[in-house]
């Protein structure tokens, strides 16, 4: 155990020390749309302790092995190149909401609930049944990219991309996730600049320029050229048409708001960004959104589908795509699945897009 644990780290070390030496390959000319990066898929997930993965799975076997996977700490996956990073977010206006989950007090296990109790966004997957975190809060998690990137100015654009979750809770007498409002998207932002000052966030209205829709900004070149961009972060909202058009609050172009949405067509005024998140169904869509100009995210496995059989070829579509940002839960292989792992050719951090 001490020498398979040893020979990990080292392996994570080469492999930082590969990606930060590379990362600056992807350079002279380019904007922050040229370039390619992989990121990783609910970033902040702790793995589920395996008492509770039992008693998800007396339920249903499946959800149990999708749910089967975890995280290092933020600072380590940017250590390891990973450029995007993937935070689910609850409203907890008053604080202590979701404090009391309620597999843990089932389980027995111990949950830490530092942070839960403050007002203000926190981080977890599914309330009451998937819920620890390597950052509880929305603004620990932000504090701790933002500290990353102080120390390595040098790295392309981050993406940091939101799910805005709510909806009933899945467990008998869980906690429900509350729903988003104007209020609820206002505070939302205020804790993105809380952290974050414009020295370090690319928002739609630096894409836009002068143009009169985002839009139009993007198709003309607007998005940032890459050294001007290097050692900042810009965030996207995954979510459906509904909940984009709540985050808007009437901004058709986004103006003045921190946040990309996902686009919910090729043509709209705040056309900028897209969540793809099949590369083999959706390819040509990708490609073609990749050579318009816009950014897109896909992923290049999901559910621990592909981990378990060492399946590559989805992985190997959204590369040949073009997509911006390639999701995974594996920058490591977990090996009692298989060598799976996802990284880009030598483990550069980022490198110029094939497709654009």
């Amino acid at each position: 155990m001490r020498r398979a644990f040893i020979t990990l780290f080292f392996s994570c070390l080469a492999t930082s020390a590969i990606a930060q030496n590379l990362e600056r390959s992807a350079a002279s000319g380019l904007r922050m749309n040229d370039v390619q990066a992989i990121g990783t898929h609910n970033s902040y997930k702790v793995a589920i302790p395996p008492a509770e993965l039992a008693m998800i799975a007396t339920r249903s076997e499946q959800a149990a092995r999708s749910l089967d996977y975890s995280h290092l700490p933020l600072k380590d996956q940017l250590d390891l190149g990973m450029r995007q990073l993937e935070i689910d977010v609850l409203y907890d206006p008053d604080g202590g909401r979701y404090s009391r989950p309620v597999l843990p007090r089932l389980s027995g296990v111990v949950y830490d609930a530092t942070g839960m109790d403050t007002p203000g966004y926190k981080v977890l997957h599914m309330p009451d049944t998937d819920v620890r975190s390597q950052c509880a809060t929305f603004v620990l998690c932000l504090q701790q990219i933002k500290a990353w990137s102080e120390a390595h100015p040098d790295h392309v654009p981050i993406l940091i991309m939101m799910n805005a979750k709510d909806g009933k809770s899945t467990v008998d007498g869980g906690t429900d996730a509350l729903d988003y409002d104007a209020g609820a998207f206002d505070a939302l932002d205020a804790e993105i600049r809380e952290v974050f000052g414009p020295d370090k966030l690319i928002t739609p209205d630096n894409v836009r320029g002068s143009h009169k829709t985002l839009r139009d900004g993007v198709l003309a070149g607007g998005w940032p050229i890459l050294e001007a961009s290097r050692g900042k972060v810009f965030f996207a909202l995954d979510e459906g048409p509904a909940k984009i058009a709540v985050y808007m609050r009437g901004h058709t172009s986004l103006e003045g708001l921190p946040v990309f949405v996902n686009s919910v067509s090729e043509n709209a005024d705040h056309t900028a960004y897209f969540t793809m998140n099949d590369p083999v169904k959706q390819f040509d869509r990708i490609l073609a959104a990749v050579k318009a100009g816009f950014i897109v995210r896909t992923r290049a496995d999901a559910e621990t589908i592909e981990a378990r059989t060492n399946d590559l070829s989805r992985f190997e579509a959204a590369l040949k795509s073009g997509a911006h940002y390639i999701s995974t839960d594996y920058p490591t292989a977990r090996s009692e699945f298989s060598p799976f792992k996802v990284a880009l050719p030598d483990g550069a951090a980022a490198r110029a897009n094939p497709s654009r």
